[in-house]
């Protein structure tokens, strides 16, 4: 289990890790401060994600790679950009935004360790059916 932004309810949960918001502490800190969480941070360019490394960060994530209701009026940054992002760092980078299991296999062959959905999942008219095929879709194309 992670908990997203506060390391503190992390812990108390005992919790695996916290992922971390551009607004949240630096990594440095929850780094330092809370040594036994896995720290993950969102970024949103090739700076950030390298800033989010020199901290500590475990993994990144990064997006919104493709355009995605819950980012209206906000340009994708697509699948070059997390190429170029993925390549820049040396920790693992999970894509989000506007992933489907149809574009899962760009996703990974853009770089990205993983993937992480929202909408994709909570929308959908059967969610355990959406969670299985994306399920499916990675192992396929991690292997």
């Amino acid at each position: 289990m992670y908990v997203n932004d506060r390391a503190d309810i992390a812990l108390a949960a005992g919790a695996k890790g916290v992922q971390l918001t551009y607004q949240s502490l630096d990594v440095a800190l929850v780094k330092s401060s809370f040594p036994g969480l896995r720290i993950g941070k969102s970024v949103h360019s090739i700076e950030e994600a390298l800033e989010a490394e020199r901290q500590g960060a475990d993994y990144l994530i990064y997006g919104h790679i493709f355009p995605t209701a819950s980012k209206q009026g906000l340009n994708a940054r697509g699948l070059q950009s997390l190429n170029e992002i993925t390549k820049a760092v040396s920790i693992p980078v999970v894509a989000i935004g506007g992933i489907t299991p149809e574009r899962t296999k760009d996703v990974l062959a853009a770089g990205a360790s993983g993937i992480a959905v929202m909408s994709g999942i909570w929308a959908a008219a059967s969610p355990i059916e959406a969670a299985e095929q994306f399920y499916t879709k990675v192992r396929k194309e991690g292997e």
